[in-house]
């Protein structure tokens, strides 16, 4: 058996797909206070479906793979560990500088985010290594052990070290982590040249701040859930989803903290590459829609794009991660009239507690789940397999309290702005995705998934004049589907700075050889033969003077050449010229460095297929259900399990599961695939 369990702001998700290949899935409220709780209750409920105990499960699991917003958590609510940080004298203040650059360059009075290390907390020491990464000034080990006590006493849980040019040469760095061992402190410590390997004092810092940040917080969590699982029957090892769309082994993934800070998003693409290669569509815009926000990331040729850099509110991560932009738009985002009076959706959401007014937990403020409630798309008696029930009166009472009677309007109209600009902002979102790319939106195809985004599936797609959307049987629980279909994946780089002309091909082979040898050290360690280990290879090129860089993607008969570089000076033209339509010239092209990706593959996830039959989907129809579309309409409902592949539905309809609905509009038609999709397009275009 396979299991991947994601926990999200508001629903903890899980997928189980047995020896036979047959999908089952279980969705359980979050518990922030411990989400542990949320991974074990929602155990139960998925063992419970599969007509076994909880241990006899567990036993016959061979992968199980778990992504969570804990990371996430500690970052955006500033609850991370107390931080301290070693650094070259005159570099203490790196982390506050920054770059330069803020969120509002437009606003001068803006304040400068605060570091996440207090500057008493920050010391430094004597130590220098140069450009080429040549020592000199030796470490004072003296002044290292003086800081380390300073540190101990401030009672410091997470040292970053960064020193000058580490990236090119680590071991003072590294010295620092063994005298700190030696001292006999045992902080969770993060040293900026293991973290992020390439030049950018803030952006090693920062990136290695985060690590140590929520690290301890992180691996106190997986920790305590291994051990519950361990308790429980499970003998596999927990994998740990990361923001790059692959997985890590519990310790490494606990070591590597800052790279799973994303990891709940990364997996919903994961998912969308994986239907985009079963349905053979060449593009995709993905977005998934929970309750909290809605994640959009874009597939081409079957693979998420990535990128060197996020900016996660006012802290820079700068390691590589699936390209995945988030709105805050989700079913739990609060509706809110905002001072001109003017009608508004989130950021700010309800969570999982109190959740939505309708929930009854003591919510009172309206969201985009109680304004769809009294537009009756979604259903009351189903919502969560009927084990949460929705208060239909307590949505409208918030929708009528706080923006019906502030804007003069029935709580039904009210609702249906909402719902409008919930749609709207997605569809903003997709194009800002893809036109600033140079790219046309409807060349793509929407795939939708989450909670909440099948009910704007269709208008997102009216709006973009999308031809076609996409939203799987498992929409709810696509994230945690996702992680079933990645692999264990290795980051490496090494810093050239070079210009491309003056490098050879056995000079680029020779960087990529030694990290080769590392990564398939690392990866035989994790169980992995030669067989089931596969390499990307990948050069950061740019033009002088320009600041960001562009991958080039190498392959390994490339590589086997030897002699001058001039295929890689085409290989970057091809790239740049495809985004900027103009090359430069050839003697100002640099490469500054060059990154492995390693990859061990795991078991491939083989989804059910089933043969097409009938199109009439009388036998799916579960009634009907009052919905209001500017007046009251009976709309004929179906349920998502009962639809069979080639069964088609006429627009105005619902298609209801225990977990999600997807709103089917008057002029739009869809037909089930053979995966149990609903494939929705305009009716006079349905295929």
């Amino acid at each position: 058996m396979q299991i991947g369990v994601d926990i999200g702001g508001t629903f903890t998700d899980l997928v189980c797909v047995d020896a036979t290949g047959r999908l089952y899935t279980a969705k359980t409220p979050s518990t922030p206070d411990d989400p542990s709780r949320g991974v074990m209750e929602g155990l139960s409920l998925l063992a419970e479906r599969m007509a076994l105990t909880l241990q006899d499960m567990l036993r016959a699991t061979g992968l199980f793979i778990h992504g969570s917003t804990v990371a996430t958590n500690l970052v955006v609510e500033r609850k991370g560990a107390e931080l301290g940080l070693i650094t070259t004298t005159g570099f203490r203040d790196v982390i506050e500088l920054r770059d330069g650059s803020k969120q509002n360059r437009y606003n001068i009075r803006m304040a400068p985010p605060d570091p996440l290390i207090e500057r008493p907390k920050r010391l430094e020491v004597n130590e220098r290594v140069n450009a080429k990464g040549e020592v000199e000034k030796s470490l004072d080990e003296d002044g290292v052990r003086v800081a380390i006590k300073a540190l101990q006493d401030k009672q410091v849980e997470g040292l970053v070290v960064l020193f000058l040019h580490a990236h090119r040469n680590g071991v003072h760095e590294s010295r620092v982590r063994e005298i700190v061992a030696e001292s006999g402190w045992a902080p969770f410590v993060s040293l900026s040249h293991e973290v992020l390997r390439r030049d950018g004092e803030y952006d090693r810092v920062s990136t290695a701040a985060v690590n140590a940040y929520v690290g301890p917080g992180l691996g106190g969590y997986l920790e305590q859930l291994a051990t519950k699982l361990g308790n429980e029957g499970l003998a596999a090892p927990v994998l740990v989803m990361q923001s790059t769309g692959g997985v890590l082994p519990l310790d490494h993934a606990v070591r590597h903290a800052v790279g799973a800070v994303t990891s709940g998003p990364a997996g919903g693409a994961m998912a969308g590459a994986l239907f985009a290669k079963l349905t053979d569509e060449p593009r995709v815009v993905t977005y998934d829609m929970g309750g909290t926000s809605t994640d959009i990331c874009l597939i081409e040729d079957g693979k998420p794009l990535e990128r060197q850099e996020t900016q996660l509110g006012e802290v820079k991560i700068a390691i590589p991660a699936l390209d995945i932009s988030a709105l805050g738009a989700g079913g739990g985002s609060v509706a809110w009239i905002d001072p001109g009076g003017i009608l508004d959706l989130g950021p700010h959401s309800a969570g999982a507690s109190p959740g939505p007014a309708c929930y009854g937990q003591g919510g009172t403020e309206p969201t985009l789940t109680d304004a769809n409630l009294v537009l009756g798309l979604i259903a009351q008696e189903t919502f969560l397999g009927g084990r949460l029930a929705l208060d239909r009166s307590l949505a409208a009472k918030a929708i009528e309290e706080h923006v019906a009677g502030p804007l003069g309007l029935p709580a039904e109209e009210a609702a249906l702005a909402i719902n409008a600009l919930a749609s709207a902002r997605i569809a903003e979102g997709m194009r800002a995705n893809t036109v600033r790319r140079g790219l046309d939106p409807r060349e793509f195809t929407i795939f939708s998934f989450g909670g909440a985004g099948g009910l704007h599936a269709a208008a997102v797609a009216q709006e973009l004049e999308i031809p076609r959307a996409i939203v799987p049987r498992e929409a709810s629980v696509l994230s945690a589907l996702g992680f079933l279909a990645a692999d264990v994946r290795h980051d490496y780089q090494r810093v050239v700075g070079k210009n491309l002309l003056d490098m050879k091909t056995e000079d680029v082979r020779l960087f990529f050889s030694e990290m080769e040898a590392v990564a398939v050290a690392a990866l035989s360690d994790e169980g992995f033969t030669s067989e089931d280990i596969r390499f990307t290879r990948l050069l950061d090129c740019r033009y002088l003077r320009q600041v960001y860089t562009i991958p080039v993607e190498v392959s390994g008969a490339n590589l086997s050449k030897d002699g001058d570089a001039i295929w890689m000076v085409e290989a970057f033209e091809k790239v740049y010229s495809a985004l900027y339509r103009h090359v430069h010239e050839r003697n100002a092209i640099v490469i500054d460095s060059v990154r492995l990706v390693a990859y061990g593959i795991l078991p491939s996830l083989s989804l059910p297929k089933e043969e097409t039959g009938g199109n009439d989907p009388v036998s799916a129809q579960r009634g009907t259900r009052q919905t209001y579309q500017g007046t009251m309409i009976d709309t004929p409902c179906y349920w998502f399990d009962d639809l069979k592949p080639g069964m088609r539905l006429t627009g105005p309809a619902l298609v209801d599961s225990e977990s999600t609905t997807v709103a089917l509009p008057e002029q739009y038609g869809a037909v089930i695939d053979p995966y149990g999709s609903l494939i929705i397009t305009p009716s006079e275009n349905r295929t």
